[in-house]
């Protein structure tokens, strides 16, 4: 005979062991369980110091639909009311502080700096400054700042630095808040 043949003997007489394995065990399962079955007809359940137990679980109650989350729209304050104007805008100035920190060791947002502050003759001295609402007046004494602005964007870092900075949602509403266009006031609940 050659290798093949005893190989598939082999395959076949572990196939008939398992098969034999599966029947025994099915076989014993159902003994246990028809043995279960006449002690519990019997009456003689398990108990714990003469109280029975029962070890199965309790099923819940079953839900006869979702329940759909009312999700109320209420402004939140950290405080017991709104902010007043002034406080607002503190916190646009200094919300937007903190964003353009986290940018100071950009180079090329360091040399647009530096160029603002030269054509402005130190007035202006980083872009922090063009987002309030001193930007038209600066814009007026002080046109090559547009220049200065359209030279840097030409810069593709400076415009990548750029675009991640007004990316920045708490941005744009600091410098909507301080330019006056005006936070939206928050709904009211109905």
């Amino acid at each position: 005979m050659s290798k093949t043949s005893y190989l598939l003997i082999v395959v076949m007489a572990g196939a008939l062991l398992y098969m034999g394995a599966l029947r025994g065990y099915q076989a014993y399962a159902r003994k246990a369980a028809e043995k279960a079955a006449a002690a519990e007809a019997n009456g003689s359940a398990f108990t714990f110091q003469n109280v029975p137990v029962s070890l199965a679980a309790p099923m819940p109650e079953p839900v006869s639909r979702p329940v759909e989350f009312q999700a109320v729209q209420q402004p939140v304050y950290l405080e017991n009311q709104p902010l007043s104007p002034e406080k607002q805008t503190q916190q646009a100035q200094e919300t937007i502080a903190s964003i353009l920190a986290d940018y100071q060791e950009d180079p090329t947002l360091q040399q647009f700096n530096k160029d603002l502050a030269a054509a402005t003759q130190g007035r202006v001295n980083d872009l922090g400054a063009l987002g309030g609402k001193e930007l038209g007046r600066i814009l007026q004494e002080n046109p090559q700042v547009a220049e200065i602005v359209q030279k840097n964007m030409q810069n593709p870092e400076f415009a990548k630095t750029v675009q991640q900075i007004f990316s920045n949602p708490q941005f744009i509403q600091s410098v909507q808040q301080l330019q006056g266009a005006g936070a939206v006031p928050p709904k009211k609940a109905e």
